[in-house]
């Protein structure tokens, strides 16, 4: 079984805003479950202060991480308004293109991007 792809997105919510923030991705969570069969894992997680925001992405291969990546400039432009994007965060054999875009998404917006794509050792459980 090949190492499966971490991606994980890191956000600042606006002041005001998180109801707001909830509402959008609660709203997303069934649009991206129906439409991007292959994303094993897609949640968000508040840190203590209900600030900020990351959302854990998992993928089993390239391929699914690329069919997730398709409309995310639409889906991220319907939140610029709540959500400020502070970090990218990629653990595995992500794909170079989706590595690039997320680059680019950095340096142009000032921030950081780890990548780390040497897997050690682990694993993934199936769905019980």
């Amino acid at each position: 079984m090949p190492d499966p792809i971490i991606f994980i997105s890191r956000s600042r919510i606006a002041e005001g805003k998180l109801d707001a923030f909830v509402a959008a991705y609660r709203d997303a969570v069934p649009l991206i479950a129906e439409t991007k069969p292959r994303t094993a894992v897609f949640a968000a997680y508040l840190d203590e202060s209900r600030r900020e925001v990351s959302i854990l992405h998992v993928f089993p291969d390239a391929a699914a991480m690329l069919n997730h990546f398709e409309g995310s400039d639409e889906r991220t432009a319907s939140v610029v308004d709540v959500i400020t994007l502070t970090g990218f965060e990629v653990f595995g054999p992500a794909p170079e293109a989706a590595v690039d875009m997320l680059r680019r998404e950095a340096a142009a917006n000032g921030f950081p991007i780890v990548v780390r794509r040497e897997s050690i050792a682990g694993f993934v459980r199936p769905s019980a």
